[in-house]
């Protein structure tokens, strides 16, 4: 019988098309695709298995997209979803915000498409879905924009997705970003409405990125909506720091290289998929199927599955899983595939299996094994458990740095280091506190999220 090991692919240049995989015992290059845009590297945290037994075993496949010279990118169709509630008015937030849509306008072609949705108790199409032909007539609206009333964010979002479906087509990144300070008290408001409704975007190829300011939005429904639309979420405490979140996001919209992405990893004999880490899946008795929303040109999609070894009956290498990508490549709107396969080394010898240990793959399960413990200690504290939520917190800070100094020895990992800060900062005396918690609150959920410019996405 068959089993996993670590199974390596990368694209070795967007120019030649060509992606090359390498095994765990250097096997000679063995995954081709047909695709020059879209590389896979598979490795599992081990290199080298033994042979005779069941094992355990975590999957890493990193999906990396070819960056597009700017002249290349793909074109955008964008509704900017703006609360202009009453709690706008305070510390410059409507200003802010103006200034960051403004920036947003700058950041766009003549061929690309905006809609500026404004919203309180009343929702407004400020700006109509339409090509940005006059930039000064676009900024000029934004500009009248005021705080006022409260907060009905379902409906603007609803809103925001009809301009989106004016133009929406599959060479264009269908894209809504919300920005939001308050909680939604005027319409649906429970974070499951707003998972429900990213679902629905995401199936229709429309993506969500939300963006909280300050301490009094929730959290959860600004993380749960672009999770579920396989959007980006960022917690930012002064919104004046709003325009350089929003030129992130901007920046992952234009390096768009593909869209609705399905990623079908087919085991063979003798390997079982037991669970996902960080994003759902569809787990079947032979594959392992996710979809992801968009790929960005430099960034690593980073997919982890904990799969069931069973044993082989000798040393040796084999081909143990194929790799399927599909995806509509958002510059020409086709339908675009790569594909790869994976091999094993099975020895006996323990001390090569010891020495096999992937630090690549270990830094990226000890940051969602961490996400998975912080997420249980924040149901701790929401239900008064301080002192055991405290714990939890205290003790994934503690594995942490162990992981640290085993597999990041310079700290400079950053989905790893800011696991750390956030752990850290729900332990400190100052998070220990109903307006500490809220804010550490944000942090915690926020860093649960793929955050806008970041080099690689869970």
């Amino acid at each position: 019988m068959l089993a996993f090991s670590r199974f390596f692919a990368h694209v070795l240049c967007a120019a030649i098309g060509a992606l090359l995989g390498v095994s765990a015992g250097g096997a000679d290059p063995a995954l081709a695709s047909s695709s020059s845009q879209v590389g896979i590297r598979a490795d599992l945290d081990r290199g080298v298995l033994l042979p005779g037994e069941t094992q355990k075993a975590y999957l890493r496949i990193a999906v990396t997209a070819a960056r597009r010279a700017d002249a290349n990118r793909a074109l955008m169709n964008v509704a900017l979803v703006i609360d202009r509630s009453g709690s706008m008015s305070s510390q410059g937030r409507m200003g802010n915000a103006r200034r960051a849509a403004e920036m947003a306008v700058d950041r766009l072609s003549r061929d690309d498409i905006l809609a500026v949705v404004s919203y309180d108790d009343r929702i407004e199409v400020d700006v109509p879905a339409t090509k940005v032909l006059s930039p000064s007539d676009v900024k000029a609206r934004i500009a009248r924009l005021s705080p006022r009333g409260s907060t009905a964010i379902h409906a603007a979002l609803l809103a925001g997705a009809n301009e989106v479906r004016k133009f929406k087509s599959k060479d264009r990144v269908n894209r809504i970003v919300l920005i939001s300070d308050g909680l939604a008290n005027v319409g649906p408001s429970k974070p499951s409405d707003f998972e429900s409704l990213g679902r629905e975007l995401a199936s229709e190829g429309i993506t969500v990125s939300t963006i909280g300011l300050g301490n009094g939005y929730n959290e959860d429904l600004m993380a749960g909506l672009a999770r579920s639309a396989d959007g980006g979420h960022v917690f930012v405490q002064e919104s004046a720091d709003l325009a350089a979140f929003l030129a992130r996001e901007f920046d992952d919209v234009a390096g768009t290289i593909g869209q609705e992405a399905e990623i079908i990893i087919k085991v063979k004999d003798g390997v079982r998929p037991l669970r996902s880490l960080g994003r759902e899946a569809r787990m079947e008795a032979d594959r392992i199927v996710y979809r992801v929303g968009a790929l960005y040109g430099g960034v690593e999609q980073v997919l982890l599955a904990e799969v069931e070894i069973a044993p082989a009956s000798k040393n040796g290498e084999a081909t143990v899983a194929e790799i399927e990508i599909a995806y509509t490549d958002a510059r020409s709107g086709r339908r675009a595939e790569a594909h790869g396969s994976a091999t094993v080394r099975f020895d006996s010898d323990k001390t090569a299996v010891e020495k096999s240990t992937n630090a690549i793959v270990m830094r990226d399960v000890t940051t969602l094994l961490s996400r998975e413990a912080r997420q249980e200690a924040v149901k701790l504290r929401d239900a008064g458990r301080l002192d055991e939520a405290r714990a939890k917190f205290e003790a994934n800070a503690s594995y942490l740095r162990k992981q640290q100094r085993e597999f990041d020895s310079n700290n400079e990992y950053a989905p790893l280091v800011n696991e750390l800060k956030a752990s850290e900062a729900a332990a400190a005396p100052a998070a220990q506190s109903a307006e500490g918690w809220s804010k550490a609150r944000k942090t915690q959920r926020a860093t649960d999220g793929n955050s806008f410019g970041a080099s690689q996405k869970y």
